[in-house]
């Protein structure tokens, strides 16, 4: 886990629930989340906040239609280029 990603966790640590979350634990979550509502927006959360991979979620069990509908999230194809002229 990175050194921001600690950082947030840690600012959001107190004394009655200590959060102790792993990239594992992360994956699992989200496999579970999608497997139940494929448009769980904390599932979307997660995979943004750990930067999961398309072939980590794959290789965990995530199925090819939930995947392919998470292409814009993982993969950044929904980002517009402001910079190019419209044709």
């Amino acid at each position: 886990m990175g050194k921001s990603k600690q950082r947030i966790i840690a600012r959001a640590k107190n004394d009655r629930s200590q959060i102790n979350f792993t990239r594992q634990d992360a994956l699992a979550r989200v496999i579970e989340d999608l497997s139940n509502n494929p448009a769980s927006i904390s599932a979307k959360n997660m995979i943004s906040l750990f930067g999961l991979s398309a072939e980590e979620l794959s290789e965990a069990g995530l199925s090819y239609e939930v995947l392919r509908s998470l292409d814009c999230l993982i993969s950044n194809f929904c980002s517009y280029n402001y910079n190019q002229p419209v044709k």
